[in-house]
C-alpha cells in the first residue's frame, strides 16, 4: 500500500500526540460500548428507561456547547482541557457507584459538560495541525487510529464470561469491573491531549468575548444535516446491544466479535475514503456512502439470526463509514480559522439536539411499536440524509481556495 495516500505529508509533534490520545480513547470506547448498556440491563433497566438515562448527556452538552464554543475561541484550547478534569473524574466516580435511574441521569449530565468543552475545542485543534491539503487524509488516518483500538478494546467483550466462569464473578460485577478499566484509558488520554496543545500559539482576541461567525450559511446547512443524521442513527444503534440481547439473547463476547471485525471494516473505509474523494469529489463521496448503506441497514429485521445480521451489519457499517471522516474533513474546510470553534459549537447543538431525540425517541418505539421499527425508521432517513448532502453542499467552496481567488482578483 502507498502510504502517502492514507497519510499526511507532514505530521507534527502536537499531531502524533493528539492521535495517540485519539488511540486511548478509542480503547476506552472499545470497551464501554460493548458492555455498558448490559451493565444496565443487569440491574433491570427496560429499553425506555435506557433512552431516558442516554438523553441527559446531550442535554447538558447543548446547553454548554455556545459558550464552550467562545470560551475556547477567546482563551484557547489549553484552558477547556483543563477545566473538564473534575467533572470527568466526577462522571467516572458516579457512573462506577450509581445504582438508581437518577445518580445514572446525574452521571449523564456531567459527562455532558466534558462532551461540550471538548467537542468543540478538539476538532479544530486537529485541523489546526494541518495544511487544507491534507485534511482529508489527516482526518482519514485519526479515524483509521481510533476505530482499530476500538476494535482492540472490543474484544474486552469476552472477558465479563470468564470472569463468571473461571473466577466466580457475577456477571453484572463482571461488566462493572470493565467499566472500570475502560475509564482506565479515558483518564490515560487526558495528559496527552494537553501535551498535544500545550507548545502551539493559540490566537487570542482581546477584549469581551464575541460571537464571531461570517459562515453561517455553510453552518445551517450542516446543522440540519446533523440533526437529522443523528436522529435516524440513534434511534436504532444507541439501543443495538439491547436489541441484540433482546432478539438473539446476544451477550458481551459476541457483541464484542461483532465490534471487532466491523470496526476493521470501518477502518478500511476510513482509509479508502480520501481516495475515492479525490476521484469523484468529496460530496459525491459522502452521498454515495449513505445512500449505499441503506438497504442492508433496512434488512436488519429481516435476519434469521445472529450470524446473518453479523453479515448484514458489517456490510452497512463498512459502505456507511466512508463518509465518516470527509464529513468533519469537509466542514473544516468550509470555514474561516478564526470562527471554527464557535461554527463547530453550533453544529454540535444540532448534532446533540438530535441525540436528545434519539434515545427517548428509540426507547419508546421500542417498547410500544416494535424491536424493529427503528431499523427501518433509520434506514430511510438515511436515503433522504444522502440526497440532502449532494443537493446543499455541491456548490460551497473551501475558504483557502475562495481566500486564493479573492487575492487573485483584487491584484488585477
Amino acid at each position: 500500500m502507498n502510504l502517502k495516500s492514507i497519510v499526511p505529508d507532514r505530521i507534527s509533534r502536537s499531531a502524533k500526540l493528539f492521535l495517540g490520545a485519539a488511540t486511548l480513547n478509542g480503547f476506552g470506547n472499545g470497551i464501554t460500548n460493548v458492555v455498558m448498556l448490559l451493565y444496565f440491563l443487569s440491574l433491570g433497566f427496560d429499553s425506555a428507561a435506557l433512552g431516558t438515562i442516554l438523553m441527559m448527556q446531550p442535554i447538558s452538552t447543548v446547553l454548554l456547547l455556545i459558550p464552550s464554543g467562545i470560551l475556547a475561541d477567546r482563551y484557547g484550547v489549553k484552558k477547556i482541557l483543563l477545566a473538564i478534569t473534575f467533572p470527568f473524574g466526577l462522571f467516572g466516580i458516579l457512573i462506577l457507584t450509581a445504582r438508581s435511574l437518577e445518580i445514572f441521569m446525574l452521571a449523564f449530565l456531567v459527562m455532558g459538560i466534558v462532551e461540550a468543552a471538548a467537542g468543540v475545542a478538539l476538532g479544530p485543534m486537529y485541523s489546526s495541525f494541518f495544511d487544507s491539503k491534507d485534511m482529508d487524509r489527516a482526518f482519514g488516518l485519526q479515524g483509521f487510529l481510533n476505530i482499530i483500538s476500538r476494535s482492540a478494546g472490543s474484544l474486552m467483550g469476552f472477558a465479563p464470561p470468564m470472569l463468571v466462569a473461571n473466577y466466580g464473578y457475577s456477571l453484572q460485577a463482571a461488566y462493572w469491573t470493565m467499566l472500570f478499566v475502560g475509564l482506565v484509558f479515558f483518564i490515560a488520554q487526558m495528559p496527552l491531549y494537553l501535551l498535544s496543545v500545550w507548545g502551539v500559539n493559540e490566537p487570542r482576541r482581546q477584549g469581551i468575548p464575541k460571537f464571531n461567525l461570517r459562515s453561517k450559511g455553510v453552518v445551517a446547512k450542516f446543522s440540519f444535516l446533523y440533526i437529522v443524521g443523528n436522529i435516524g442513527f440513534g434511534a436504532f444503534f444507541n439501543f443495538f446491544p439491547y436489541y441484540v440481547n433482546r432478539k438473539f439473547g446476544v451477550q458481551s463476547d459476541a457483541l464484542g466479535a461483532l465490534y471487532f471485525a466491523s470496526n476493521f471494516v470501518q477502518a478500511g473505509a476510513n482509509i479508502i475514503a480520501p481516495r475515492i474523494s479525490r476521484r469523484i469529489g468529496t460530496v459525491k463521496t459522502i452521498a454515495l456512502s449513505y445512500v449505499l448503506c441503506t438497504p442492508f441497514w433496512a434488512m436488519f429485521p429481516l435476519a434469521p439470526n445472529f450470524t446473518g445480521l453479523f453479515a448484514l451489519y458489517l456490510i452497512r457499517f463498512g459502505l456507511g463509514n466512508l463518509s465518516s471522516p470527509l464529513v468533519g474533513s469537509l466542514y473544516m474546510k468550509l470555514l474561516y480559522r478564526d470562527e471554527k470553534a464557535t461554527a463547530n459549537s453550533i453544529t454540535m447543538i444540532a448534532s446533540y439536539g438530535g441525540n436528545i431525540v434519539a434515545p427517548k425517541l428509540g426507547g419508546q418505539l421500542m417498547e410500544q411499536v416494535s424491536l424493529d421499527f427503528p431499523a427501518y425508521l433509520g434506514s430511510g432517513i438515511y436515503a433522504c440524509l444522502a440526497a440532502s448532502y449532494y443537493l446543499l453542499l455541491r456548490n460551497e467552496k473551501e475558504k483557502e481556495i475562495e481566500q486564493v481567488q479573492v487575492e487573485e482578483h483584487s491584484k488585477e
